[in-house]
């Protein structure tokens, strides 16, 4: 007989704040950026910098309804997840994102992070299954799954975790020393930083299950920054 998990009524609600004290940094970091590389590549600075007061709150509209869209869509997969356990094997399903499938023994372990969350592996790092801790029935849960495998207690958060800033302000300033430098050694150092950073965030995202399929273009919108990135650092060289 199966056993059904989903989301308890209001989860969403406990990791609201937290996504959103997560995303405005970076996505006032990233329009920083981005208006300062215009600002040093632009010719006439005089011109832009007056209508810097109109374009800035501009920006930030944008930003504040992207943020909005975002956690709109985030909240309805949020609701849409459920877990099923069966005799056989563990299934994930989601909206817009493709479905895990992982057999008993397939279950290589069991993870439980600080915040009350799971991670189910299977043989390969592809097949993940990720539960979120406003599951449903959590002690419940538990008990089935220590049943399957006993569960783990993370001690450490994983390396894109802990340096998740950190490298992202590396990836923008050596993005933006691509851009705005002419000294052809550095714009290739931050040339590779850059282009190793995007294929490796590309890859994990494509690969990722966990991830929505809308998400997921985010690997392809990459590719495109990546050729902007090595077309300018070959037009930098050949200046």
């Amino acid at each position: 007989m199966n056993e059904i998990f989903q989301i308890r009524a209001n989860g969403f609600n406990e990791i609201k704040k937290q996504m959103i004290i997560k995303s405005i940094p970076t996505l006032l970091i990233s329009m920083g950026f981005g208006v300062g590389i215009v600002f040093f590549n632009a010719e006439d600075k005089e011109s832009l910098i007056s209508i810097l007061p109109f374009m800035i709150p501009l920006l930030i509209l944008c930003l504040g309804f992207g943020l909005y869209t975002g956690l709109k869509r985030q909240k309805m997969l949020f609701q849409s997840y459920r877990l099923i356990l069966s005799e056989n094997n563990i299934v994930r399903e989601q909206a817009n994102t493709p479905t895990v499938n992982i057999p008993l023994t397939d279950i290589q372990s069991i993870i439980k992070d600080k915040k009350g969350g799971y991670a189910i592996k299977g043989k390969t790092a592809v097949e993940t299954i990720l539960v979120p801790a406003q599951i449903e029935n959590h002690e419940k849960l538990e008990l089935l799954l220590d049943h399957i495998k006993p569960v783990e207690e993370l001690t450490q958060p994983s390396f894109d975790e802990k340096y998740r800033f950190p490298i992202l302000l590396l990836m923008l300033i050596c993005m933006a020393t691509v851009y705005i430098s002419f000294n052809k050694i550095l714009v290739g150092v931050c040339c590779l930083i850059v282009s190793s950073l995007l294929i490796r965030s590309s890859i994990q995202i494509l690969k990722n299950k966990n991830i929505d399929h809308k998400t997921k273009r985010v690997g392809y919108y990459s590719l495109v920054v990546l050729a902007s990135v090595v077309a300018v650092t070959i037009m930098k060289f050949n200046l």
